[in-house]
């Protein structure tokens, strides 16, 4: 029963932390840089822009509002700048 338990608390962690993850897109790689990615991915340049991949600074909605993006705010959360 306590490694029930344990995994339980892992699980819900984890699902928490997934939750807080937001997917940052920019026109360029030099503007995810300035909201702290650490590289790019050039995914969806035409759609979407360059994906700040490992950027840390935009958390929630209100985090991508602040630095003047544009937020969706669905099953996933992305922020476009």
């Amino acid at each position: 029963m306590k490694q029930v338990c344990i995994l339980l608390a892992v699980l819900l962690c984890t699902a928490a932390v997934a939750d807080a993850m937001v997917f940052a897109y920019a026109p360029t790689c030099a503007r995810c840089k300035s909201i702290g990615a650490r590289y790019c991915g050039y995914g969806y340049l035409n759609r979407k822009g360059v994906s700040c991949d490992g950027q840390t600074t935009i958390n929630s909605c209100e985090d991508c509002k602040r630095k003047f993006g544009r937020c969706s705010d669905g099953f996933i959360t992305e922020c476009f700048f």
